[in-house]
């Protein structure tokens, strides 16, 4: 067995679990839970959420193990259908339910990949991804209404693109933000920010439509040029956040893309695993 293969596995499982922690704590962000408030979901606490991310964890590290022992493609796709199931059954939500399946595919991906070329990752992902929407059953959710309604693609097109949300924007808005500022606060913002604009976000189309699409790019358009001039982005986030709040909207694939991202660079070496989430949480603690 490969050795510095396991290991490139077992660095981009513990970066994916990490990522979604990072995302979860990273303040504010409108009309999703944070360390401020629960935004436009009164269902879920932060509490909730970290139990959710336990389950995540360990959906990541069944899957890892099953790529290791050299099991099918339809055991990894069983190990995520159990961690949903697990979801609802413990914690009576969805809440993870895209990152899990996101992460699932990119690890997949990576290991059958058995390089750092991007390329052919993003190749095999894409191949691994189509094959699972053709044998997977069509299940009534609301992704899948919102799909139908709206012509819509999200995680389903997006995945079978090769996550270019995350390759070809959210990795390169954090780098670029990251050179700019030098600050990690602000380049995961600015990464937000760009994600806002592109993410076909399908829960933010249940919840309030295309218009709420239309005005999630606005948003992060507005958001974007504020960090890049060193403007208040961070009241402008509050205030966007009371809004979403008010409208009963919400970003999920923007959040789980957020986790995706910070697994990657965590993985990467590009995101210092002791400090990336602090500068927000210990901000909140000040303020509270």
């Amino acid at each position: 067995m490969n050795s510095s293969r396991i290991s490139a596995l077992e660095r981009l499982a513990a970066g994916l679990v990490e990522g979604a922690r990072r995302e979860l704590m990273l303040t504010p962000k409108p009309g999703l839970v944070d360390c401020r408030n629960t935004g436009s979901h009164p269902d879920l606490s932060l509490t909730l959420m970290e139990a959710s991310i336990d389950i995540v964890a360990d959906f990541v590290s069944a899957t890892v193990a099953s790529l290791i022992r050299g099991e099918p493609f339809e055991c990894q796709k069983n190990l995520g259908i159990a961690a949903e199931q697990r979801l609802y059954a413990e914690l009576g939500t969805n809440t993870h339910k895209g990152f899990i399946f996101l992460a699932g595919m990119l690890l997949i991906a990576r290991w059958h990949t058995d390089g750092d070329d991007e390329t052919r990752l993003r190749e095999t992902l894409s191949q691994l991804s189509i094959r699972f929407f053709r044998t997977a059953p069509v299940v009534a959710s609301n992704g899948q209404r919102v799909r139908e309604a709206y012509q819509a693609q999200g995680i389903v097109g997006e995945t079978a693109a090769g996550m270019p949300a995350l390759f070809d924007v959210a990795m390169p808005a954090f780098r670029a933000a990251m050179r700019r500022h030098g600050d990690v606060e602000r380049a995961s913002f600015a990464m937000m920010a760009r994600l806002m604009q592109c993410v076909e976000d399908t829960t933010t189309l249940h919840r309030v439509g295309p218009l709420g699409l239309h005005r999630l790019k606005k948003d992060g358009q507005r958001l974007e040029r504020l960090i890049a001039d060193g403007g208040d982005y961070l009241s402008c986030l509050e205030a966007l956040d009371h809004d979403y709040i008010r409208m009963n909207m919400t970003m999920g694939g923007v959040a789980d893309m957020i986790g995706m991202s910070f697994g990657v660079l965590l993985a990467c070496g590009e995101l210092d695993r002791s400090n990336a989430a602090e500068t927000s949480v210990q901000r909140v603690a000040m303020v509270g």
